[in-house]
């Protein structure tokens, strides 16, 4: 009697047991990163940021890294039409180029997927969210450490990428910045790299030879730094024109300690991953708050980080240099 009743006790807590599991439980969900250079070391720390946002949040979550392998906003927005299929939970984008984007944004948006852009934003679309950098101050970062190096006298290029809304806003920023601080500097060139190294190296040589007052050159984004290091080499001009780059990739680091860069200006991508990845369960979860874009969840329209310089003396410190030579991989 004693046996079949504790048989049956135990039975009722293993019933019990699996009844709370089954209320308590959560429903997988997935939540998908599609940006515009897959295997960027820059993307990567986007995406780390967005797992372990979903780690916080729980178990139940799942995230996938997708976009194309090349800066191609048609190939991007393609990504996000076959994301769309899926139907995840929601979309976190960092957008190649605004226009090209706003019509695959805004198909996922009238699907009933939340999207939150970060990085580079594209405003015109229905996404509900921006996590980005002050692009504007990081230009004139840039325009400060540039008008420090040349002492103030000088021509000097910008590499960027027309239609990337960012890029847009980084030239503008230091140029208005180089304007107002250095009024003996001026911007020679504009050069659309299309977000190419060997772009940015090509066209950067013909811009130093057709002018040979261009003393410094400023890149609004991780590729052309590189490409003008090279470009500086080519026409045999180094310690002649200084390099301002974007970003902390491992190509970037490496000349930074040659001296071939002289600074780079960084912003914090973990942490736009991280924030994207939060407002995004943000949306996809309603709540008793009133939401700006119901039937989504309520998220503020605009969350914005900061920019700085780093330089080589960073880098000797060992723990500043482990944290930027080591970046995640995916």
């Amino acid at each position: 009697m004693r046996r079949r009743l504790l048989v049956l006790l135990l039975t009722l807590a293993m019933v019990v047991g699996l009844a709370g599991a089954s209320v308590w439980a959560k429903d997988p969900e997935h939540y998908v990163m599609i940006v515009f250079t897959k295997g960027a070391e820059y993307f990567n720390w986007t995406y780390a940021g967005m797992i372990d946002a979903a780690k916080i949040l729980g178990d139940h979550i799942t995230t996938e890294l997708q976009g194309p392998a090349e800066w191609d906003a048609s190939l991007q927005a393609r990504t996000i039409d076959q994301v769309i299929v899926k139907q995840p939970n929601a979309i976190l984008v960092a957008c190649a180029d605004e226009a090209t984007l706003v019509p695959a944004i805004n198909r996922a948006i009238d699907r009933g997927i939340p999207v939150i852009t970060f990085d580079n934003d594209a405003p015109e679309s229905k996404r509900l969210a921006y996590v980005g950098t002050d692009n504007y101050e990081f230009g004139a970062t840039g325009a400060r450490a540039m008008g420090e190096l040349l002492g103030g006298e000088g021509e000097v290029a910008i590499i960027t990428v027309p239609g990337a809304g960012s890029m847009a806003e980084r030239a503008q920023g230091f140029e208005e910045e180089l304007a107002r601080l250095y009024p003996n500097m001026k911007v020679a060139a504009i050069i659309n790299d299309e977000g190419d190294v060997a772009r940015a190296e090509s066209l950067t040589v013909a811009a130093l030879l057709a002018n040979p007052n261009i003393k410094g050159i400023f890149s609004t984004h991780g590729y052309g730094g590189p490409g003008a290091a090279a470009a500086v080499r080519t026409v045999g001009r180094q310690g002649e024109v200084v390099v301002i780059a974007s970003d902390y990739g491992g190509p970037v680091l490496e000349l930074l300690k040659t001296g071939e860069i002289a600074a780079t200006v960084a912003d914090n991508p973990y942490l736009l991953g991280f924030q994207a990845m939060m407002l995004a369960y943000q949306a996809a979860h309603p709540t008793d708050m009133p939401s700006q874009n119901p039937p989504f969840g309520h998220v503020p329209p605009l969350i914005y980080g900061g920019s700085y310089i780093i330089t080589s003396e960073d880098l000797q410190d060992p723990e500043v240099a482990a944290i930027y030579e080591n970046p995640p991989q995916f």
